[in-house]
Parts: structure tokens; sequence; C-alpha cells
């Protein structure tokens, strides 16, 4: 066999090095890709959960697909046995306990297959921990199981509890549809909103401006506004399982209308009190509108915001 000279061996190894160099270093760049890309999928799930409305299979569990809310209530027979677990380990009742935990499990692999999408957060190794516990029957070990449990169930609901609420149990503002007493035109709820806002800010600003007839008149029609939405804008939801309306204590109540009538009669005056004008606006800001606002904008957002990016969340 010809042995290669010394120059011949540093010749190839001079050739060969940098295409030796140039592999390795496309085999880190593509293991770094690799990697970046896998951590770029994780926190688009991360986000697509946090942002992303319900699964659309749950809409068969809820109206109007399904007569009642089917997934609530076999999420509270879930609960029930749950909880007695932590009742009957607290009385040192082992045998309770361990009814409640046969009863919690046969539920929990029940409700883990009525949502596919949710089937992986329904682990089986924490169910599997705290049945362990309980056979040992020490309440000590039993306790801390339990927790892991509740651990599996929180996470869940801290992600998908509210905007399931939100899109179940509150009516889209969209369907809701008003003629303004003002105008004689029919509006959407959100149109009728701004109408009506406009006509409240209008009393302060012409009030400031030192026109006073048509602060009286912005003050009219946002009084009317205001009572055609609390006599019909509201009962479109507020209503009893026969359709009769339930009377409202907050937002649209007596004491409401009271500072609305009470605005009324300080404009009335021949020289109305700015102060007493702002002293009441502000209350029925406060008292009405922001307190309403609390309570239902963040569920109309969420839907809003869902319809926007619709083809983002699929």
């Amino acid at each position: 066999m010809k042995k290669l000279s010394l120059m011949a061996v540093v010749a190839t190894v001079t050739v060969l090095l940098p295409v030796v160099t140039a592999c390795s270093t496309n085999q880190a760049e593509t293991t770094k890709l690799k990697a970046d890309i896998a951590a770029l999928t994780r926190q688009n799930d991360a986000l697509r959960e946090l942002a992303a409305p319900p699964p659309t299979s749950l809409d068969n569990l809820f109206p109007p697909k399904a007569p009642i809310p089917v997934y609530l209530i076999e999420m509270f027979t879930l609960a029930g046995p749950l909880e007695g677990i932590g009742v009957d380990l607290q009385e040192q009742d082992i045998p309770g306990v361990k009814a409640n935990f046969q009863a919690f499990k046969a539920q929990y692999d029940k409700v883990a297959k009525m949502v596919p999408e949710w089937t992986g957060r329904f682990p089986e190794d924490p169910i599997t921990a705290l049945g362990k516990a309980i056979d040992g029957g020490n309440p000590a070990q039993i306790g801390p199981a339990l927790g892991k449990v509740g651990e599996v169930c929180g996470s869940c609901h801290a992600l998908y509890q509210i905007k399931t609420q939100q899109k179940y149990h509150w009516k889209d503002f969209d369907e809701v549809k008003l003629t303004d007493p003002v105008t004689g035109q029919s509006m959407a709820f959100g149109d009728y909103m701004i109408a009506m806002a406009g006509s409240y800010s209008g009393i302060s600003v012409n009030l400031q401006e030192g026109q006073l007839d048509n602060a009286r008149n912005n003050f009219q029609a946002f009084k009317t506004r205001f009572e055609t939405m609390a006599a019909e804008a509201c009962g479109d939801c507020h209503v009893d399982a026969a359709g009769k309306e339930i009377p409202r204590k907050y937002f649209v109540d007596d004491s409401v209308k009271a500072l609305v009538s009470q605005l009324g009669q300080v404009l009335a005056a021949s020289a109305p009190s700015a102060q007493s004008v702002q002293q009441l606006s502000g209350a029925i800001g406060n008292d009405s509108c922001l307190n309403c606002h609390l309570v239902h904008l963040p569920a109309q957002h969420a839907k809003d915001t869902w319809e926007n990016y619709e083809d983002l969340f699929r």
C-alpha cells in the first residue's frame, strides 16, 4: 500500500477541514432552529389557550344546541364527590372517603371524554395517586394527594371557566336592537349606547359653553334613552324561566332613576348650579354606567375579540 506523504496528508486535511466545520455549523444551526420552532410552538399553544374561545365541540353541550347546560351539570356532578372526600377526610370517615373517591373517579373518566380538545387536561396520574393514598388509609397522605387533584381542576378552570361563562351565559349585545326614542331609528345596542353617552356628555359640555337650552335638550334625550334602555333592552336578558322580567336592583333601579330626576330638577332652575350638575352626573356615571360596564363589558369584549380573530383561532 502506497504511503501518503506528510504534505499530502496536510493538504487533504486542509481541504476537508472547512467542509467538516461547515457541516458542524449547519448541524448546530439546524438544531437551534428546531429548538426555536419548538419553543415558538409552545408559546403559540399557550397564547391560544389564553386568548381563544372554548373549543367548538363544547357548543353541543350548552344551549342553544343542547336543551340544558349539559357540561355544567356534569361538572357539578364531578365536584360533589370531590368535595365529599374533603368533608369525610376532616371527619376521619375513611369508608366515606373511599366511596366518594369511587364516585369521583367514575365521573372524572366520563367528563374527560366529553370534550375531545380537553382530554389532555384530565391526567390519570394524580387520580391514581389519590386512590393509592386513600387505600393506605393515612389522612396525612390523602390530604396532599387530594390537593394535587385540586390543582388539576384549578389549572383548567383558570383558563376556561370564565371564558365558558362569557360565551354561554352572557347574551351577545350585538343581538339586542332598540328604537331610539329621540330619532325613531332602529339601532344596534352598541350604537344606542353611543348615542345615549353623547347626550349624557352633552349636558356638561353645553353648560360649560353657557348653552343652557342645549344642556336641557341633551338631558331630555339622555333621560328618554335611559328609560327606554331600562324598560326594553335589559328585559332581553333579565327574565326568569317562565319569561317574566326580573326586576333589577342595580344600574337602572329606582335609586338611579331618582338621581336622573334630581338632575332634571337642577337643570330646570333658571340658573342651574354647575356643582350640583357635576355631582349628580358623577353619581349617575358611577352608580349606573360604570358599575354596569364592569359587569357586562368583559363578556362582550371577549365575544368581540373572538369574532375579530376568528381566523387566527382556527
